[in-house]
């Protein structure tokens, strides 16, 4: 008889993951700094609609969130390629 762990991840809640929180705290933070102690009103909500953007959930899996997708991507497009031709 084997145990089985679902996901190593440690979660808080349903779908809400420890390095979520890691991510998403600081982006409070700053936020918050931006928006009360600086003039950067409108640039602080701007920053706010997009952490809040790579905080959603996508489709794929309710614990994938966007900025898991986007560093997928960026990694994807700029690490170095290597062709190889056989003819």
């Amino acid at each position: 008889m084997y145990i089985t762990i679902k996901s190593l991840n440690k979660t808080l809640g349903k779908f809400v993951e420890l390095t979520d929180l890691y991510i998403g705290l600081p982006m409070l933070f700053i936020f918050l700094i931006m928006f009360s102690c600086t003039p950067f009103k409108m640039e602080s909500l701007i920053f706010l609609t997009i952490c809040i953007f790579l905080m959603l959930p996508i489709q794929m899996s309710k614990k994938n969130r966007m900025y898991k997708i986007i560093f997928l991507a960026f990694s994807y497009l700029f690490k170095c390629k290597e062709y190889s031709y056989f003819k």
